[in-house]
Order: C-alpha cells, then sequence, then structure tokens
C-alpha cells in the first residue's frame, strides 16, 4: 500500500522548483549558477520536528476525562519506553547575492526519556511483593541549544575535472571517459561560527523500590548538570563544503559540514540529589510514620562541558524526467536533526504552485509534504512531516514554513 502511495504522489508531482523548494540547500555548492538575490523574513522562516517513541497522534484520546481504557491501550502503554525528540531551527537572518550567502539561526535539540514502560505495567497490573524493582528513567537525556552564523560562498564559475593535469590523457578516446573529463563541477564551501546558549542533562538516574515482607520501600538519585544565570556560552568555529556535478537532466551532490565542531558550555550548575523513604511493617502503633532520610543535595559548578558534533554528511542525485517531474534520492547523517537516513521523493510546478513529496527511513519512517508559492520575487513555503505514518497514525509531526523574497 505504500508503495502504491508513494508512485501515486511521484507521478502528480513537479520541475524546476529553487530557493527553499531545493531537495539539496544544505549543499554550499548549490547557489554557484544562482543569477539572484534573496532574503528571507526573519522568524517566519523556521523547522520544528516532534516524535515520540510510544503513542500516536490519535493516542491523544485516552487522555480525555471519563475515556475509559481498552487492552488496546493498555498494550500501547507497555510496549516501549515512552521517549520524546524534538528539535528546532529558526532563522533570525538569512539574505545572500547569487553565489554568496549569509545566515544567522537559532537551533535546538532534545532527547528525552519520559517514562520506563514498567510503571506502566505496574499502575495496570499492581506490583508483586517480595520483588525488589529497579528503573533508570531519564537517564542519558540530554538538550541544548546553540547559535549557528554561517557564510557560505560558491565558486560562480563551472570547473571541469579535465583541468587537473594528468588526470585524464587526452588521447584516450573512451567516452565515458571523455564524459567525466567534461562534466561541469561547482564547488562551494561554509564557516560557521556556533555560540552555545543552554544545556541541561541527566547523567544518573536510578529508582529502587519494592514491598518486602517486613517493609516497604523506595529510593532514588539523580544526577543533573544544567546551564543556570550563572553559566556562559562559548564561540566555536566549524567549516564545510560541497560539490555539484552536471550529469545530463540533473546534478550529484556531497556536502560535508559541521567539521570540527564543538560546542562548550561553561560553569554549568550541577547537582547530585537522593532520597530515602522506608516504611516498616513490624511497627503496630498507630502513631508510626515511614522513616525518610533528608534529601542529599551535593551543589557544584562544571567548568567547561563539550558538546562533540559528528561531522554531517549529505550525499545524492536530483533528475529530471520528461522536462517536468523532478525526482531526488538522498542519503544525509545531521546529529541534531531528524529526517536523517535515506529518503526518495519527486516535485511537481503546476503554475506557480509547486509540490512536493518525500519519503525516508533512518531508524523510523517519515513522510514529508510540501506546497506553497512560488513568483519571480517571492516565496512561500509550507510542509508537513509524519513520523511512522500518515496523519493521526503518525508518532510526530513536524512543520516547515519560509518566506523568501528574491530581486
Amino acid at each position: 500500500m505504500k508503495k502504491i502511495i508513494l508512485i501515486a504522489l511521484t507521478l502528480s508531482l513537479s520541475y524546476g522548483l529553487f530557493g527553499s523548494f531545493d531537495f539539496f540547500t544544505e549543499n554550499p555548492a548549490n547557489i554557484a549558477d544562482r543569477n539572484h538575490s534573496q532574503i528571507c523574513l526573519p522568524f517566519l522562516t523556521n523547522q520544528f520536528n516532534f516524535e515520540n517513541s510510544a503513542l500516536q497522534l490519535d493516542d491523544i484520546n485516552m487522555f480525555q476525562e471519563g475515556y475509559i481504557l481498552d487492552s488496546e491501550d493498555k498494550k500501547k502503554l507497555t510496549e516501549n519506553d515512552i521517549e520524546i525528540y524534538s528539535n528546532f531551527k529558526i532563522h533570525l537572518l538569512d539574505f545572500g547575492h547569487r553565489n554568496w550567502n549569509f545566515s544567522l539561526q537559532t537551533l535546538a535539540f532534545a532527547n528525552v526519556e519520559l517514562l520506563d514502560k514498567m510503571y506502566c505495567d505496574l499502575v495496570f497490573n499492581g506490583n508483586n511483593t517480595n520483588i525488589a524493582y529497579s528503573s533508570h528513567t531519564g537517564q542519558g537525556s540530554e538538550a541544548f541549544s546553540f547559535w549557528k552564523a554561517t557564510f557560505n560562498y560558491a565558486y560562480p564559475k563551472g570547473l571541469h575535472m579535465g583541468m587537473i593535469p594528468g588526470l585524464f590523457p587526452e588521447n584516450n578516446s573512451s567516452a565515458f571517459v571523455e564524459y567525466l573529463r567534461d562534466m561541469t563541477l561547482y564547488a562551494g564551501f561554509n564557516v560557521n561560527f556556533n555560540y552555545s546558549m543552554m544545556y541541561g542533562t541527566v547523567i544518573e538516574s536510578t529508582q529502587n523500590f519494592g514491598s518486602m515482607p517486613d517493609s516497604a520501600y523506595y529510593n532514588y538519585t539523580a544526577h543533573l548538570q544544567y546551564s543556570d544565570e550563572h553559566s556562559v556560552g562559548r564561540l566555536t568555529p566549524s567549516f564545510g563544503f560541497g560539490l555539484k556535478a552536471k550529469i545530463f537532466e540533473g546534478y550529484l551532490h556531497f556536502g560535508l559540514d559541521d567539521i570540527l565542531m564543538q560546542l562548550n558550555y561553561k560553569n554549568l550548575g550541577a547537582g547530585k540529589y537522593e532520597n530515602i523513604v522506608v516504611d516498616s511493617l513490624i511497627y503496630f502503633d498507630l502513631e508510626h510514620e515511614p522513616f525518610e532520610e533528608e534529601d542529599f543535595e551535593e551543589e557544584s559548578r562544571v567548568k567547561n562541558k563539550y558538546v562533540k558534533i559528528k561531522p554531517s554528511v549529505s550525499v545524492g542525485m536530483e533528475y529530471t524526467l520528461f522536462h517536468k517531474l523532478q525526482v531526488m534520492a538522498k542519503y544525509i547523517n545531521k546529529q541534531y536533526s531528524y529526517k536523517n537516513g535515506f529518503s526518495f521523493g519527486g516535485g511537481y510546478q503546476l503554475a506557480c504552485v509547486p509540490m512536493q513529496a518525500v519519503m525516508g527511513y533512518d531508524e523510523n519512517i517519515f513522510y514529508e509534504f510540501n506546497t506553497g508559492l512560488i513568483f519571480k520575487g517571492f516565496e512561500w513555503k509550507m510542509g508537513a512531516t509524519f513520523y511512522h505514518g500518515f496523519f493521526r497514525y503518525g508518532k510526530g509531526i513536524g512543520l516547515d514554513s519560509a518566506f523568501v523574497f528574491k530581486f
């Protein structure tokens, strides 16, 4: 069924999509042959993605007052831990002229474990006596944000591999070799300056509890690091480059970004919190109260916290069929994004209305749809992404918008 839907969408799509509708906007070489200037409206050009590991969008109904959970609802709540993933990007500045561009963005990323599935199972089925329970809910959760200023430049003239001395001998008569020698290449690079803003992580989180023959107990430990009013950021550089090769009616793309990127958060707050509660069952005094050890709180500061970002890789191709239908195949891996992995899609422009559809797969499948308006001096884009399934059957949603003036 998914294949039929994808084919139907692809056959209804477009060609000649530019600007915010490019399939490879992350490639700095993509603006080498841009013949106009442009500026994006601040705060109206942004991306937002939210996804969870357990519930579909339609499952929000089960949390309404008066709703009675059935066996299928209980199964969903006890199958997986509930984790939340999200990221957003807001363009504060974005403008350029022909083969150069400057942008300033605010980016944020979060990966948080909210609830161990064991707790849902205990709520529905109860706990057993004389069994010690243990979990690590929240451990490893991390969230951070930063500003990213990027200057892109692409060489405006096409290059040829035949320009490299000795790479392709002149006396080689192979048609394939001649094609490679004369193939047009565009090259670009970008320099980034990244300023760290907010950071938070749960380094350790342990919960132990149980009902024993002589007592009941509950203990927890949490070790946190977080930004507060005394924390500061630091400016760190990174860079990237890209290539775009003309091949028949399409292009091959390769891009590498965030090289040597490392965010530095300085003077973070840190704390280790512990609590022990024991209710002994050997006492029958009506005035007996459970023993509770006072919370132990150890406050400290973290001088430097480094978040190392792996280089972002993008490789793929786009091709124009029948002079109207633009199709693409792509692989991308970016640490602070969720639309990663392999993706396939197509685009078609009907008069001034562009349409795009993309299906991608990494750890989870996603479906992306974009449309809007394209005029000579203005572009408006709006898009939606659904994770795991379509519309209400998805486990997450992404929103994308752009307002671009061209002159």
